[in-house]
């Protein structure tokens, strides 16, 4: 790709859960489309090794370590991402994930609040904490991790708090977009369907892979790279006219239920 082709060439985004999965190949990708980068996550070292990867092919990227689930650390990051890059123009809000799978009767109360943070009020506190510094450009792109799991429960075995919060992430979305398009910013979701990251590959028995791949047409899951595609079109100005949308990548599973 030359620099003439890098589509986002110029641009600032801020990447949020950036130290694996679909959060660091869309790093990746950013780079290679000419954005400068700030990636965010609780685990440093892991997205400084993203971000070492980066910088080593030539691209700029700076690492800042918050917890996405509270306003003052949102707040911070969001300025230290300004003050890195000089400004901020594109979002996505990768945080989030479970750490087991429970029956709806066995969530605890302290489980519930904790995942419903991690993937819904994240992307309220980051939204909110993004759009003065997006009005001040004139530009914006929020992108919000969704997932099939918000799409349908017979769509795979995610626990019951997780498919809500990330039902919750495409109407919150949506309210987002309507409120910020006269300003020039766009903002919607992306709702992957069972992708082996790190995280899922922990999760995942052989049994339920075998059962997942069979229930998907395309007969494969999907791998971070396969969604990243819509998610780099989303933050270029290619997609000026698609907002409030959620837009699924999923291999078809969603048709068949």
């Amino acid at each position: 790709m030359s620099e003439n082709d890098a589509r986002l060439r110029g641009r600032c985004a801020l990447i949020t859960g950036a130290s694996g999965g679909i959060a660091a190949a869309t790093a990746r990708r950013f780079a290679r489309e000419g954005a400068r980068l700030a990636l965010s996550d609780l685990n440093p070292a892991g997205a400084e090794g993203v971000a070492r990867e980066i910088r080593q092919q030539g691209g700029s990227a700076t690492v800042i370590t918050a917890d996405v689930t509270k306003a003052g650390p949102v707040d911070a990051m969001v300025k230290s991402a300004v003050d890195a890059m000089g400004a901020l123009d594109i979002l996505v809000t990768c945080a989030g994930g479970y750490t087991s799978y429970a029956k709806f009767e066995e969530i605890a109360e302290d489980d519930w609040d904790r995942v419903i943070a991690l993937n819904l009020k994240s992307v309220y506190l980051c939204c909110k904490a993004v759009l003065p510094a997006m009005r001040a450009r004139g530009f914006g792109r929020i992108i919000n991790l969704g997932s099939l799991a918000g799409r349908s429960t017979s769509a795979g075995t995610s626990p019951a708090h997780y498919g809500t919060a990330k039902a919750a992430v495409s109407m919150l979305t949506q309210y987002v977009a309507k409120d910020v398009a006269p300003f020039g910013i766009t903002a919607n979701t992306v709702a992957p369907g069972t992708t082996a990251t790190e995280r899922v590959e922990k999760l995942l028995t052989p049994e339920k892979r075998k059962a997942f791949t069979a229930a998907t047409p395309v007969g494969a899951l999907a791998q971070p790279d396969d969604i990243v595609g819509i998610i780099t079109f989303l933050a270029s100005e290619e997609s000026r006219y698609i907002t409030g949308a959620t837009i699924d990548v999923n291999g078809g599973r969603l048709m068949l239920v």
